[in-house]
């Protein structure tokens, strides 16, 4: 890693053009003549991966899963990140300390699959993007997963629901229209019958 110095003053931003998968290095903001940290950025690069989208309601599981196949050779740890509505990304979960955030205890489970994270009793308020990084080494990582994490409102797919009542009713028609043909073809085959016979 390098290290220098800019001094600057006013409000400046960062700006990183080219990340490569190999770019891993810890960045702070420092303010004279104190030196003191403001920030500390530390930069993971992870390739490129479609997101994954996992649909919960009110006090359901959910199984998040870390793809780690594509990852011949064994990985050293897992990192896992949590994104609110909120809240950016933050560190959620490292399978080498293993410490739970505090609104997550009593809901989390990463014994039972090494590679996933067992989420208990969901909430609205666990909504958001989780991302896991398969580290192969200090900062570098070889694959990873984005996982949507969307909570849908049960009652809008239940009795009294706006969807429940148009279903019903399509249903209902329906079935009232195959009675309806029933009844016809009965009455059209009995007076066939009947001509038939006179």
């Amino acid at each position: 890693s390098q290290t220098s110095a800019l001094y600057l003053s006013g409000s400046y931003s960062l700006v990183i053009p080219s990340l490569k998968l190999d770019t891993r290095q810890k960045y702070s903001c420092r303010k004279n003549p104190s030196n003191q940290p403001i920030a500390v950025y530390s930069l993971l690069v992870c390739p490129k991966f479609d997101p994954v989208t996992f649909y919960f309601s009110q006090g359901e599981s959910a199984v998040l899963k870390c793809n780690t196949d594509i990852f011949l050779a064994e990985y050293k740890y897992i990192l896992w990140f949590r994104r609110t509505a909120e809240r950016d990304y933050r560190p959620l979960f490292d399978t080498r300390h293993r410490v739970v955030p505090l609104d997550l205890e009593g809901k989390l489970n990463t014994s039972m699959l090494p590679s996933s994270l067992i989420l208990f009793n969901l909430s609205q308020t666990d909504s958001g993007e989780y991302l896991c990084a398969v580290m192969s080494g200090i900062r570098l990582c070889a694959s990873g997963t984005k996982i949507l994490l969307t909570f849908v409102d049960s009652d809008m797919y239940g009795i009294g629901s706006t969807f429940y009542t148009v279903r019903s009713a399509v249903l209902s028609s329906g079935l009232l229209g195959m009675i309806f043909g029933v009844l016809f073809q009965f009455i059209l085959l009995s007076y066939v019958y009947f001509s038939i016979n006179i």
